[in-house]
């Protein structure tokens, strides 16, 4: 679980041990490795994710005993979207490529990745406002105030672009969170949010 929602893995397709989670995570599973002298266990681990010096995230595989480099949003993309048309791009809907989770990616030409960056301009994580936001927590319906969107997901765990993607309307939730800027209606919208989704009051935690 992982702030409420349960994460899903399932299996790198064509690669034995190796898993992929759809909040964009990649795990090996223990394994037995042949050595000369017998044989050695080694233990499943998630593995670490760097930048690999043009913004997205990259992440090294073992395949066939070879440790290979792959980019996780393909990783993720093959994993868990069907691609009957063979697609050959993968497209961020928030427009922040940091952000790989699965509801975040949709297979695309590389024409419609441009004219998709071009209609909704700079990357998310660019271009979050730095405006105070509230933050409900669709199960236990509490509510918090941050004073912007980068720090509801400093303190909340995940990506400020999931966060930008709720307000924008692109996200219906994200990580069992629902968001708003806080402006001069934002107490309404978030008691009638509340009312929709069963609340029955307001309390504010900052």
């Amino acid at each position: 679980m992982i702030n409420g929602e349960e994460e899903i893995w399932k299996p790198l397709p064509g690669v034995l041990g190796v898993e992929v989670s759809a909040f964009g995570r990649v795990r090996t599973l223990d394994r037995t490795v042949p050595r000369k002298s017998g044989t050695y266990h080694v233990k499943g681990r998630v593995l670490k994710q760097s930048d690999n010096g043009k913004g997205y995230l990259k992440v090294n595989i073992p395949i066939n005993g070879k440790s290979t480099t792959k980019k996780v949003h393909r990783l993720v993309a093959q994993t868990f979207i069907p691609n009957p048309d063979s697609l050959p791009e993968i497209n961020r809907k928030d427009n922040n490529p940091l952000n790989n989770g699965v509801s975040n990616l949709e297979w695309c030409t590389n024409e419609y990745n441009i004219a998709y960056k071009e209609k909704y301009g700079t990357p998310a994580k660019e271009s979050t406002p730095k405006s105070p936001v509230f933050a409900v927590n669709l199960s236990t319906l509490e509510v918090s105030r941050f004073e912007s969107q980068i720090e509801a997901s400093r303190v909340l765990g995940f990506s400020d672009g999931n966060v930008n993607g709720v307000i924008k309307g692109r996200l219906n939730q994200t990580h069992g969170y629902w968001f708003v800027n806080d402006d001069g209606h934002a107490v309404d919208v978030v008691k009638s949010k509340l009312h929709d989704i069963g609340g029955t009051g307001l309390k504010i935690y900052s």
